[in-house]
């Protein structure tokens, strides 16, 4: 086993049997790019595990305390961050299940289920 860095896009090795990405996904300035890439990277019997913090897919679902912390962080690190990047998609911590299976489906991934949530995140797994 070993680590390294590199952005999403520039990972040169293939057949992963399980890739993995905790909270940041929202924070990529090209997300579907960087789904298209995971798609190209996976074996084809393998998972994608994508950890994001759980959202509604409006913001009248997302009227908790939780939430609103949520979108003041998106609002100061997040949505910055993803705009000073390539593309500049800006989705933001609270993006839901809904966009962020939309920009994952983009990349070519055809199953996307919640596989278990937390109070402050949902598990998404995607398949080839």
């Amino acid at each position: 086993m070993r680590f390294e860095t590199a952005t999403a896009k520039e990972i040169d090795e293939r057949d992963f049997d399980l890739i993995t990405v905790f909270d940041c996904l929202h924070d990529m300035g090209d997300p579907e790019g960087c789904a298209a890439h995971m798609h190209e990277i996976l074996k084809p019997d393998g998972t994608w595990m994508i950890v994001e913090p759980i959202a509604g897919d409006s913001p009248e679902d997302n009227m908790s305390p939780v939430s609103r912390l949520y979108y003041n962080a998106s609002t100061m690190i997040c949505v910055p961050t993803s705009l000073a990047q390539e593309v500049g998609e800006g989705l933001g911590a609270q993006a839901g299940e809904r966009k962020i299976s939309e920009v994952v489906k983009s990349g070519g991934f055809s199953k996307i289920r919640r596989a278990t949530e937390g109070p402050f995140n949902m598990i998404l797994e995607a398949l080839p």
